[in-house]
């Protein structure tokens, strides 16, 4: 038995890499970004891995071994994303075109994962339900449809040349807003999982002293010292904080990434080459370089479901819903905001993007039970989807909508950057 494990784990080690550089290089023939060819690939060889060698027993610890460090790598991926989201990677916008558009790319999503939860609570499919109560599912689907990918957005944008254009700009702050709320949103749902106080005093407290850490860190003796040590130190410090107080909240009974998203809150926000903003930047760095085994691993999870339990039905109400809240909530949000018809249509297709961002939801909704696997996989299928949409929705929108109804934007990048077509690569 001990045999089974051990070669199931020494082969799912020997399958990432490959996986990861195949999936890489199909998105850059794709002209995708690199992160979908990535996910589909790890996750179809874990699947494969898993209807090869048959099941196999969870608790062993080689194979836990496997899940932790891959769970570990997402969190510490997130400190840097979360941090980027709180520290500003975008201008802050006030105003009309900010507050509309995010309403429309936020409430009408929430409204189509509403909608989609009730469809799902009224299936009657116990694969599709899990056990999950209905309103931590109605809120969770809610926040899977509202989310864009502020990392895969940016990678879009700088290959465009939009990141310094009026519609850019925009675009990062909407983003970045929507996240902001997201995150705190699904930290909610996670804690209302179980029914119990203990995680919501958890989740305030760590609030609390994220708080009271960014504040103490951001005095002048605080910033004297991070500028005096060597820059490993912040470094250091910052991965053992996160991986100690991931596991920490997992065990608490929130899920591991909210853990490290605290650790990026604590963080203060010194400016694009600060010393915790490298910090940051450096082990989500990390982090990101262990997600394929993630994505690996939970491959093997699923493929290691009974077939019976994925939904064709789903799959596709999931995209058609993401897509129609996305879009059209975007598109009426900016037409309220006052953004031209071209300004309007490029906000759409950029807000549409979900990426690692949305994964990442995905999987704390996975690991928290609130997501059965076949609901996890119908909404994985729609975040690669989405994104993937982007690029072609972009050149659609260059080639087929005159540039000049874009007010306001710089005719070289009207005439050159915007039509550009390098490979998407928002890492």
């Amino acid at each position: 038995m001990e045999t089974i494990p051990f070669g199931l784990t020494a082969l799912t080690l020997a399958v990432v890499v490959p996986a990861t550089l195949l999936g890489r290089r199909a998105a850059r023939l794709l002209r995708q970004p690199g992160i979908v060819g990535e996910i589909m690939a790890c996750l179809l060889a874990g699947g494969l891995l898993a209807s090869a060698l048959g099941p196999w027993p969870h608790d062993v610890e080689g194979w836990q071994l496997l899940e932790t460090v891959g769970h570990l790598g997402l969190a510490l991926f997130l400190v840097k994303a979360v941090h980027e989201i709180r520290g500003g990677g975008a201008e802050r916008q006030l105003g009309r075109p900010l507050l509309w558009t995010v309403a429309g790319s936020a409430l009408l999503p929430m409204a189509c994962g509403a909608l989609f939860a009730l469809w799902v609570l009224h299936s009657g499919d116990p694969a599709l339900q899990g056990e999950a109560p209905a309103g931590v599912l109605v809120l969770m689907l809610a926040i899977s449809l509202a989310v864009t990918a502020v990392p895969v957005l940016a990678g879009i944008l700088e290959d465009r040349d939009l990141q310094h254009t009026p519609t850019g700009r925009l675009a990062m702050a909407v983003a970045v807003t929507i996240d902001a709320v997201t995150w705190g949103l699904l930290a909610v749902a996670v804690a209302s999982r179980g029914g119990r106080m203990t995680p919501y005093a958890v989740f305030v407290a760590g609030l609390l002293l994220s708080w009271a850490v960014r504040r103490a860190a951001s005095t002048g003796a605080a910033r004297a010292w991070a500028g005096r040590v060597s820059p490993a130190v912040p470094v250091a410090v910052t991965a053992a904080v996160a991986a100690g107080t991931a596991l920490g909240t997992a065990r608490l009974g929130l899920t591991d990434v909210l853990g490290a998203a605290m650790v990026a809150l604590a963080l203060p926000a010194d400016g694009e080459d600060g010393v915790w903003t490298r910090a940051a930047r450096t082990v989500g760095n990390w982090g990101r370089a262990v997600l394929p085994l993630l994505f690996t691993v939970t491959g093997v999870g699923l493929g290691a479901a009974p077939l019976g339990t994925f939904s064709g039905v789903a799959v596709l109400l999931a995209m058609v819903l993401a897509l129609v809240g996305k879009l059209i909530g975007s598109y009426l949000g900016a037409w309220l905001g006052g953004r031209p018809r071209r300004a309007r249509l490029q906000l759409a297709a950029l807000l549409n993007a979900r990426g690692l961002t949305e994964i990442a939801v995905l999987q704390v909704g996975y690991q928290a039970g609130i997501l059965a696997p076949a609901l996890y996989f119908a909404l994985v299928v729609m975040a690669l989807v989405t994104t993937a949409l982007s690029g072609p929705l972009l050149w659609a929108i260059d080639r087929y909508v005159p540039a000049a109804t874009a007010a306001g934007t710089p005719p070289s990048t009207r005439t050159g950057g915007e039509t550009r077509g390098r490979h998407l690569n928002p890492w």
